[in-house]
């Protein structure tokens, strides 16, 4: 009896022990599976602060060259402002291309036709808002009665 109790007890040893090392080899594989999946993210992270730098990095130049087109697009307007506007009395020259009578004619032309807008014709009767008599797809006819 005394080596079939040993036995026993061998056994349940054996079991107790594989049970144990079953938890902790599962216990070490979901620890290893949680430092890659850490590792993984750590590694995922690094990249969207690179990607975002990079990305904060080509803003920045993108908004300085805008900012440099903006200020040559507001000088070539002043400049252009200044040439075609603002030209000096001095420097205006009223160019006239036709003659000293064709241009008063056509003052007095323009003038007589103001006059003529000027005045409006009263309409002897009110306008209608119809035709007369209806054509078309609409008109009736009279139906052939068999």
């Amino acid at each position: 009896m005394d080596f079939s109790m040993s036995l026993v007890w061998f056994v349940v040893g054996l079991v107790v022990g594989a049970v144990i090392s079953r938890l902790i080899s599962i216990k070490q594989f979901s620890q290893s599976k949680l430092q890659l999946e850490l590792d993984e993210s750590r590694k995922q992270l690094s990249q969207y602060r690179q990607d975002v730098s990079e990305h904060l990095e080509t803003t920045n130049q993108l908004m300085t060259q805008l900012q440099d087109n903006y200020a040559r697009i507001a000088k070539h307007v002043q400049q252009s402002k200044m040439q075609l506007v603002e030209q000096p009395v001095s420097q205006r020259d009223e160019i006239n291309f036709f003659s000293e009578d064709t241009s008063r004619q056509l003052k007095q032309s323009l003038h007589q036709l103001d006059e003529r807008r000027r005045q409006h014709s009263v309409p002897d009767q009110q306008p209608r808002d119809y035709s007369g008599e209806a054509s078309g797809l609409i008109k009736e006819r009279p139906r052939k009665e068999d």
